[in-house]
């Protein structure tokens, strides 16, 4: 067991049968923090997650920040927003230009992922000051040109590696047609990821939306943060291509909000005195919580997007039973589509009964 969790996926031997889902939890390396330090728990936190270890490093200090009182600098809050921000950019490009044409049984861009890799390194190098951006008391000094720097070149790199056109122009389209358009005609992975999954019939299948019955939640990932945005809403159902689609969305608004962030227009998560601290990572919202008593950690907690997104009445249980009448071949390979568009960095296996 790691510190994500598994999702294991059985499919049935009869046709039409469910298709079973378990969610193995994370294992509960929160046993590891408590007696431990706050500047201890900073160090351990990346450590032992290797999804999303900016977010978990993020949120744990706003965690603990907030446990201890902390008034941190509103630089510095910006500072460790546009990190994660620019880690959500990395994990949806990867995601688009690897992952993806794996699907289609085709082999990823591996120089271009390698190129998407450089851009949190290069970010984090334009923040100077007294320690990391994520330790306790930090204050951070921005280097305004050389993030500026950072962020054309990932516009530039989403432009030539992903849309196949600018960003803005892409955001504007709107509707089925439009989007099928862009597909067939752009040369780009993740154009021809969209254009496959409009083929196969696969774009809009499995549409279920975001909360049960009853108002509880049953989806958080990143098509519940864009869900109102103009070209996702256009599309209609929520469907299994369009929780593709809300990933592109994201990673195509991503470079003006970081702008944002850094210019102060937009306010970025603070410490909370209950000791929560919450964050968006690129798989959905992860929330820590810690009590401190006498300099040490007492209580830790973590609530990834993972026990929502696959609990038992979860987006991926209501995806995966509606291709129960598929035949096998066509079960199996949904099943991965399913997986890759709830969270596409959990660890899972799909097997055959």
């Amino acid at each position: 067991m790691t510190a994500e969790g598994k999702v294991m996926i059985d499919l049935p031997a009869t046709p039409g049968a469910p298709v079973g889902m378990t969610y193995q939890p994370p294992a509960d390396v929160t046993r590891l923090l408590i007696g431990k330090t706050p500047e201890e728990v900073l160090k351990i936190i990346p450590l032992v997650h290797g999804v999303c270890a900016t977010a978990q490093t993020h949120a744990s200090v706003l965690a603990l920040e907030g446990a201890l009182g902390i008034a941190t600098s509103r630089q510095t809050l910006s500072a460790r927003q546009t990190l994660t921000m620019m880690e959500c950019l990395r994990e949806h490009a990867l995601r688009a230009i690897i992952d993806w044409p794996k699907l289609m049984g085709l082999t990823g861009e591996v120089m271009a992922a390698r190129q998407a890799m450089a851009f949190l390194p290069r970010f984090q190098g334009g923040f100077t000051g007294d320690g990391s951006a994520f330790s306790l008391n930090a204050e951070v000094v921005f280097n305004l040109p050389c993030l500026s720097e950072v962020l054309d070149e990932a516009v530039s790199f989403l432009e030539t590696g992903i849309y196949g056109e600018a960003v803005d122009e892409w955001l504007s389209r709107r509707g089925m047609d439009q989007l099928r358009l862009w597909a067939m005609t752009t040369e780009t992975a993740a154009a021809r990821f969209v254009a496959w999954l409009f083929d196969t019939g696969r774009f809009g299948i499995a549409a279920f939306p975001t909360f049960e019955t009853g108002g509880a939640r049953a989806e958080a990932t990143s098509f519940v943060r864009r869900a109102s945005d103009p070209l996702l809403a256009s599309l209609g159902a929520p469907t299994l291509g369009a929780r593709f689609v809300a990933r592109l969305v994201e990673l195509a608004r991503l470079p003006g909000e970081i702008r944002a962030v850094l210019a102060g227009k937009t306010e970025a998560p603070a410490p909370l005195a209950t000791g929560r601290g919450e964050v968006e990572a690129a798989r959905g919202p992860l929330v820590h919580w810690a009590r401190i008593e006498e300099g040490q950690v007492q209580e830790y907690r973590i609530l990834p997007p993972t026990a929502c997104n696959f609990g038992h009445h979860g987006v991926a249980s209501r995806c995966l039973n509606a291709i129960a009448a598929m035949d096998r071949e066509e079960q199996r390979l949904c099943a991965h589509l399913v997986v890759n568009a709830v969270d596409p960095c959990v660890a899972y296996e799909v097997r055959a009964a």
